[in-house]
């Protein structure tokens, strides 16, 4: 792919900082006042025009991709009503007032469709991790065993696929800085070059969830993840500790992380990720209930 392929410019207003700041992705970073990424080693570049709207710049072949990556066909207004609608009808007001100021702060968010090869990877990595850390060892891994692309006037590299990953070794994997994870990555790597991978969006949310969970170093959490930022299971619920407190602090739900978790399922519906992405933007940033 060179600089003289043809491009193409997809035009949308949608809230593009809160988008890639949710925790959701980790491919992309900002130069310029632009951001850059790649993902099934497809380059993009987006920049925000004089109007306020986001222009996504992308090789003409991969604008399909990319409006599906960022899921600009679907309007998320409906499901987002009726998810303060719901907290008032099942007596959560006070979640409902605290999920209402987080739409307020960030109501043009979106909700990925990833790669799910590259969202396994992206949250094996992330467990006890910080964005920043996870952002820079994903960038390592696709340096060293991805392969590059230029595009742009500039070089991506594109996620290694599992192949190479199998093929690597833990000492490598830990000088990346992967630490106690290099050993989970290459075995999932290794299993899933072996059978290849499931399709999850062929699967029940349940199935896809127990499937995921087999591989090695994805709990429950890392699962729904996946899940909720690659796959048609918008119902996935992921809960870590912002969320954990945010349901009890805001919403009052008592348990388990697990129960609570089905509670917020069985509040928000077969939509709940969305709300739970605005529920962790909300908490990560201190944005008031009121």
């Amino acid at each position: 792919m060179t600089a003289s392929s043809r491009n193409a410019v997809l035009r949308t207003h949608f809230d593009l900082r809160s988008t890639l700041a949710s925790g959701q992705t980790f491919a992309f970073h900002e130069d310029g006042g632009s951001f850059f990424g790649i993902a099934d080693g497809r380059p993009v570049q987006i920049r925000q025009a004089g109007d306020g709207a986001y222009e996504i710049l992308c090789p003409d072949a991969d604008a399909d991709f990319w409006r599906r990556y960022f899921d600009l066909d679907n309007s998320y207004d409906k499901i987002i009503k009726g998810f303060v609608d719901s907290c008032l009808q099942k007596s959560y007001e006070a979640g409902g007032v605290f999920l209402s100021a987080c739409i307020r702060g960030f109501g043009g968010l979106r909700l990925l469709r990833q790669p799910v090869w590259e969202t396994v990877c992206a949250f094996i990595v992330s467990a006890n991790n910080r964005q920043k850390r996870i952002e820079s060892i994903y960038g390592r891994l696709s340096y060293a065993f991805g392969r590059p692309i230029e595009w742009a006037g500039r070089t991506f590299h594109s996620f290694p696929p599992p192949e190479s990953l199998a093929a690597s070794d833990e000492r490598a994997m830990r000088e990346i800085g992967l630490g106690y994870r290099a050993p989970y990555l290459i075995e999932t790597a290794r299993a899933i070059n072996k059978r290849g991978i499931a399709d999850l969006d062929g699967l029940t949310y349940e199935e896809a969830l127990k499937y995921l969970i087999s591989l090695k170093g994805v709990g429950e959490k890392v699962a729904d993840c996946v899940l909720l930022f690659s796959t048609r299971h918008r119902v996935a619920f992921p809960v870590d500790t912002w969320i954990d407190r945010a349901l009890r602090e805001h919403f009052g739900m008592e348990g388990s992380r697990s129960a609570i978790k089905r509670e917020a399922q069985d509040l928000f519906g077969e939509s709940a990720g969305l709300a739970q992405q605005f529920i962790f933007h909300g908490m990560r940033t201190g944005i008031p209930a009121a």
